[in-house]
């Protein structure tokens, strides 16, 4: 394999680092949702990238490049997993917090209908206002 060639991949190497991290910068606006920020950390297009990087190679064998590409394809895919478990766990927790918060409704909206029918004096199964048979 001649230098050139491998030059250039290391180039593509350094262009697609440089491109992704001024991303995951901007990325870090603190008044976003922690969703939101999770989705946007996940390396997509440099997942992409490395990709592309690897099946554009030669398949004769492995090389160092080659090798490096892909240590840093699978950094990229540990790192995509722990954000998309990270959104799936608040997920998780804003499903429970609204089921929790329709239990209570539920309660309070029992009480007041309890409430309701205590003061107007009609027995607990009647319901309708002129249903009185």
């Amino acid at each position: 394999m001649s230098a050139a060639p491998d030059a250039d991949r290391l180039i593509e190497l350094e262009r697609i680092l440089a491109r992704s991290k001024a991303g995951f910068a901007a990325a870090g606006d603190t008044d976003a949702d922690p969703v939101l920020l999770h989705l946007a950390s996940v390396p997509i297009e440099r997942i992409r990238q490395f990709t592309s990087e690897l099946q554009a190679r030669p398949q004769s064998g492995s090389d160092d490049i080659a090798l490096v590409t892909m240590r840093l394809l699978l950094n990229d895919y540990a790192t995509a997993v722990a954000h998309l478990r990270a959104v799936a766990r608040l997920a998780v927790t804003r499903v429970e917090k609204a089921a929790l918060d329709i239990r209570d409704s539920r309660k309070q909206l029992r009480r007041e209908e309890k409430l309701l029918i205590k003061r107007s004096g009609r027995p607990d199964g009647d319901t309708e206002p002129g249903a009185d048979t």
